[in-house]
């Protein structure tokens, strides 16, 4: 079971942080721009179930991560003008993301 990212001490996050950030050699995931300072997106938001691990984050520009909101990946970005296929077949083969449902 994965530890909640709130729970991580300072330097987990720092770390955690930082390697999210190097996978797209710090450009946003989602548009390609270059800013100064990049946050962090849950592609399967937590409002939807998405957990805080490395495999269901990204780094994003402000704008992208405001735009996008609580709205499946998917949804937003095919629809939005800053969609880019070969970005986005990079994404998918750095972030491994699956949500389980089990029914009894």
């Amino acid at each position: 079971m994965p530890i909640a990212f709130e729970k991580l001490g300072r330097s987990s996050k720092h770390k955690l942080k930082g390697s999210v950030k190097q996978r797209f050699g710090g450009t946003c995931a989602y548009c390609g721009c270059q800013p100064r300072f990049l946050t962090l997106d849950h592609v399967v938001p937590r409002t939807q179930g998405g957990l805080d691990m490395k495999s269901n984050l990204v780094a994003v520009c402000q704008r992208c991560n405001r735009s996008k909101g609580s709205r499946p990946l998917w949804d937003w970005w095919q629809g939005s003008a800053c969609w880019n296929e070969e970005r986005a077949m990079r994404l998918a083969a750095t972030v491994l993301v699956c949500k389980i449902r089990f029914v009894k």
